[in-house]
């Protein structure tokens, strides 16, 4: 098993102790009364950002999520003044942008929150202890996030549902990781592998998913592949599928249940497109999860099939699944 499998592994086990200290989350989280949020960060935490957002946007929250780096050099001090709250989430936290945004802009330390899996790290120590929220995902060996992305976007889930007001319940949430990363997904992977293009395309919640998943697939598999939203799909891209592109289809019980659900039928004639879903769906090749998780944690369990096709595709093509050749897990360079 390669360390970036065993990572994999031992995601169930790293909800299950963030459930152990959601109370606790819960509790920081009432310290503060946000009521314009900005979420930033890097890679893997960004996504996990996204899809927080994505969470607070449905509730009709204000709330916006943007990549660390483009921030860094693109935004001035007056932007933040729209924002009560800031959200930092970075895995190391020692990520340079955003050591270099607290320099840059130390005012900016006054309205932040930090969630990180290092609470010894030099933003962490910057901070007050109020203002940091551990993930609580354990050691993270190999590049390419697991444990650490999906108990980013839980802590974060966490903190807004009590600044929203709603409950969230991830009780079974270790259930349904624990089937995804028990599925068969050699002939997924063998589709995938001779056609060489694959297409992610989702909706919701799924969206940030499938951009970890091409982030996934690049850094294990040095994979490329194309992410849509389900909309931007139909709006011209589905003519990759004429050229030959193998497409992926994230079909989850939900508000667009039916759309997905849709699209998938009108592509029915076609032999290079797969489903993963939770939803009971006639379709040629599809990869099914667990139904009955809540829309807002159901997306969740998808990372997981591509942090399994990224692994075997590694295998396959010969490389070191997990082990970084140019870049490293934390980085130090912009």
């Amino acid at each position: 098993m390669s360390i970036f499998a065993q990572d994999c592994s031992e995601q169930p086990k790293a909800v299950r102790e963030l459930i152990v200290h959601a109370m606790e989350a819960e509790r920081r989280a009432g310290l503060f009364k946000p009521k314009n949020l900005l979420i930033l960060g890097m890679g893997a935490s960004y996504y996990a950002g996204l899809y927080a957002t994505v969470y607070a946007n449905s509730a009709g929250f204000n709330c916006r999520c943007e990549e660390l780096s483009e921030v860094l050099w693109y935004w001035g001090e007056k932007n933040f003044d729209f924002y009560d709250t800031i959200v930092l989430v970075s895995q190391s936290g020692e990520t340079v942008e955003l050591k270099r945004l607290l320099e840059k802009y130390p005012k900016i330390r006054n309205k932040s929150i930090l969630v990180t899996n290092n609470l010894n790290s030099s933003v962490a120590r910057v901070l007050s202890q109020d203002r940091v929220f551990p993930i609580h995902a354990g050691q993270e060996r190999a590049m390419g996030s697991t444990k650490t992305f999906v108990n980013s976007i839980l802590t974060l889930l966490l903190i807004a549902s009590r600044w929203l007001g709603s409950s969230l319940n991830l009780e079974g949430l270790d259930e349904h990781l624990e089937h995804a990363l028990g599925l068969e997904l050699h002939e997924y992977m063998e589709s995938v592998a001779t056609n060489g293009q694959l297409v992610l395309v989702g909706r919701g919640f799924s969206v940030p998913i499938l951009r970890m998943a091409q982030l996934t697939l690049a850094e294990v598999a040095r994979f490329n592949s194309s992410w849509y939203s389900g909309g931007g799909f139909r709006h011209g891209a589905m003519e990759l599928l004429i050229g030959g592109a193998i497409a992926t289809l994230v079909h989850l019980e939900g508000k667009t249940e039916r759309v997905v659900g849709k699209m998938l039928q009108d592509l029915s004639d076609l032999d290079t497109v797969w489903a993963i879903t939770n939803v009971g769906v006639d379709s040629k090749r599809r990869i099914q999860l667990k139904s009955g998780l809540a829309e807002e944690l159901a997306a969740i369990p998808v990372i997981v099939i591509f942090q399994k096709l990224a692994d075997l595709l590694a295998q396959k093509r010969g490389y070191p699944s997990g082990v970084g050749m140019i870049a490293t897990k934390v980085t130090s360079e912009e």
